[in-house]
């Protein structure tokens, strides 16, 4: 009997957190849903009549690269102007000696860069790692009455980054100015070349300030989630239905252009419907699924909106003398265009796959859920891998 009650509180908790949780806005490649999955040891059990619900889980997250629309490591153009250089610059260009070509003095150089201009564009590779140490602290409370033959429950998520810790690095060749405009005449080839190796030294700074800033390591509270659920089981048939409302209480810094990784998602809100079902398809085999949707309000720091998106989720549990185990499977995909950025349309689309096993500690009346959750594709989207130990218990 105790065996059974460890499952059930297991498995209720772990539905909560599912419907809660938030690992990592579409403009920082990262959506508000747990990455890790929503589905596992719980759907083989049923919410307790009344009472309360504690979980505390504990996640080791591994960002290897940021995936591009191909999927492959992330590529960013970057738009790079020249001038007009102002007086201090101006001042500062010294006099030029090209073998074969001659020599040109301070004034001379000075004059025919003045008031001149041109751009570039370059392409810049995007090696990125994160390592994200993360608790969540979950309580619900089941209420006793039935609503449509169905019970109601009520749960708060609150995430805290133990520790975040990146590692950037930017490169890419200098790109080749266009042409200096307006033209400064017979001088134009040698101003052509003073100003192209001005902009290298330049161009690669500014690049060199960028993936600094995106090295950080901090701490801090995440974005707190509440939510309300419902649900009914008909026979061999379970039903989950919920919204969450996730509040922007993270910790969050925005510097304009700067990739710069933070605890909290954004200056926004975002709503998530969900409906999952749990099908027993014999006595130690159960099915699952859960479809969910995310709408994102506009982050006020940087008046960027990530699209909205959807995910379906699907896990198999197998029960066993010692635990319950299976593979669950994660699809995310954003169905409408990110808007106000920098970085165009940047559609999310991601897949993981991975296993969990559920475990009862009949000594304190618990249960032990792990999961583990590797991304198989990832485009416009952080990728890597989560491994996630949850403790929960009845009260």
């Amino acid at each position: 009997m105790k065996k059974k009650l460890a499952y059930q509180w297991a498995g209720t908790a772990a539905l909560l957190i599912s419907s809660t949780a938030s690992v990592q806005a579409a403009d920082g490649f990262k959506l508000r849903f747990p990455l890790s999955g929503t589905l596992g040891g719980e759907i083989v059990a049923s919410l307790p009549t009344e009472g309360w619900v504690g979980s505390l889980a504990y996640t080791d997250i591994d960002i290897d690269k940021i995936g591009g629309s191909d999927g492959k490591s992330l590529t960013l153009l970057k738009q790079a102007p020249f001038g007009p250089l102002t007086a201090a610059q101006l001042a500062a260009v010294p006099a030029v000696a090209i073998p074969g070509v001659g020599s040109f003095t301070a004034a001379q150089m000075q004059a025919a860069l003045n008031g001149r201009t041109a751009s570039a564009v370059g392409i810049v590779a995007v090696d990125y790692r994160q390592q994200i140490k993360q608790a969540n602290l979950t309580f619900a409370r089941i209420l006793d009455k039935d609503v449509q033959g169905g019970k109601l429950a009520i749960a708060i998520n609150i995430p805290y980054a133990l520790s975040l810790k990146s590692d950037a690095l930017f490169t890419g060749v200098t790109p080749t100015l266009t042409p200096l405009t307006p033209s400064a005449g017979a001088l134009a080839p040698v101003a052509q070349q003073v100003a192209q190796s001005s902009f290298n030294t330049g161009y690669q700074a500014a690049l060199a300030s960028q993936w600094q800033a995106a090295n950080v390591n901090t701490s801090g509270l995440g974005d707190i989630e509440t939510s309300l659920l419902w649900e009914k089981t008909a026979d061999k048939l379970k039903i989950v239905a919920g919204a969450t409302l996730a509040l922007p209480t993270g910790n969050y810094n925005y510097v304009e252009g700067r990739l710069a990784p933070n605890i909290g998602y954004g200056k926004y809100y975002t709503f998530r419907p969900s409906v999952g079902v749990a099908y027993t398809a014999s006595e130690n085999v159960t099915l699952g699924a859960r479809g969910s949707l995310g709408f994102n309000t506009k982050n006020t720091e940087n008046n960027v909106r990530s699209g909205d998106f959807y995910v379906i989720d699907l896990a198999a549990a197998f029960k066993t003398p010692v635990g319950v185990f299976g593979p669950h499977v994660t699809m995310m995909r954003q169905y409408t265009d990110d808007s106000g950025g920098q970085l165009g349309a940047n559609r999310v689309s991601l897949t993981g796959a991975g296993v969990f096993a559920a475990f009862p500690i009949a000594a304190i009346g618990a249960g032990l859920n792990l999961s583990y959750m590797k991304t198989t594709d990832a485009r416009n989207s952080l990728s890597g891998s989560f491994l996630q130990a949850r403790l929960t218990k009845r009260f």
